[in-house]
């Protein structure tokens, strides 16, 4: 079951790129992806969940690793997005988006760090 899993999170990720991909030239089928791209996740997400309901593990790590690797992946992208935005001539509305962005990331930082 976990290579079922691992397919559909690829189309889900495969589907995801398609979606983005046509946001500038198709708008109609851009704006149907989305729900494709909805279903592929909730079916990889359901697969995932059963796969654990019967006692395995999608990752070898401890539940503790397993936090702190959910705290520094988020602390990671947040000071990627960061470095981004001093590193790159960006347009001030692309300077807005990554502000906002780490600032949504910085909230769920937080919420991770509770956990640890």
């Amino acid at each position: 079951m976990k290579k079922l899993y691992t397919k559909a999170l690829a189309a889900y990720l495969e589907m995801l790129e398609i979606h983005i991909d046509t946001k500038t030239k198709d708008v109609t089928f851009h704006e149907k992806t989305n729900v494709f791209y909805d279903t592929l996740f909730d079916v990889a997400h359901k697969i995932g969940e059963r796969y654990v309901d019967s006692w395995w593990d999608l990752r070898t790590d401890s539940l503790t690793e397993k936090k702190k690797r959910a705290n520094k992946i988020i602390s990671d992208l947040k000071m990627e997005l960061e470095k981004y935005d001093i590193d790159n001539n960006l347009s001030l509305w692309t300077q807005d988006l990554i502000g906002w962005l780490a600032d949504e990331l910085e909230d769920i930082e937080w919420t991770s760090k509770a956990f640890l």
